[in-house]
């Protein structure tokens, strides 16, 4: 099944996975900075891959993304991306400070944000492996700067992509003053969303 077919009920299936996995999240990112941190799914979208840059600006703007494929009974990728600005607001929020305060984004930066997408993109698979009754996990995750465009050109070769849409779960994190705005794609291999929707009994 491509995923631009998914019913509205299929749609809502995912959508619920995606909610417990944020909470999930929330929780274990909220340990591991020792502070309250919320994350929250406002949306979930069908999109086209070629249309990804766009939702940043176009594909030259500077875009951290952290990638992984997946491992297991569901096959595919999920890729986190935030807009550079973004992405420092996220590392801010991370250490409680201002907004603004992170000025250049370097090796701990990058480090930071990689084990917080980690920790998001696990909760997701986690989420998805209890509610489906699949295996689902994470292969070790790469990280880059880079243009939005040369991003998911490296992200589709890499992955031997051959779909041409992907689930976007436009997610929101946020303590009691900040609130900052990022991107989850999910890439499943089309026999994989099969399996997944099955599973999920909305097939």
């Amino acid at each position: 099944m491509r995923l631009d077919k998914l019913t509205e009920m299929q749609i809502d299936a995912l959508r619920e996975i995606g909610s417990i996995g944020a909470g999930h999240a929330a929780t274990a990112l909220s340990q591991l900075v020792g502070h309250p941190i919320s994350i929250d799914v406002p949306t979930l979208e069908i999109v086209g891959i070629g249309d990804v840059p766009e939702l940043f600006g176009g594909p030259e703007v500077l875009v951290a993304a952290v990638h992984v494929r997946l491992l297991g009974d569901i096959g595919g990728s999920m890729l986190f991306m935030a807009e550079r600005t973004s992405a420092l607001a996220l590392v801010d929020l991370m250490h409680a400070r201002a907004v603004g305060s992170a000025r250049s984004y370097g090796a701990d930066e990058e480090a930071l944000l990689t084990h917080v997408a980690s920790i998001l993109m696990s909760a997701y698979l986690a989420a998805v492996g209890r509610l489906a009754d699949v295996s689902m996990l994470p292969a070790r995750p790469s990280s880059a700067l880079d243009m939005a465009g040369a991003l998911m050109e490296a992200v589709t070769s890499a992955a031997a992509l051959h779909a041409d849409v992907a689930l976007l779960l436009r997610t929101r994190f946020h303590d009691a003053d900040t609130s900052v705005d990022a991107y989850l794609f999910f890439l499943p291999d089309p026999e994989a969303l099969d399996l997944l929707l099955g599973r999920l009994g909305v097939a």
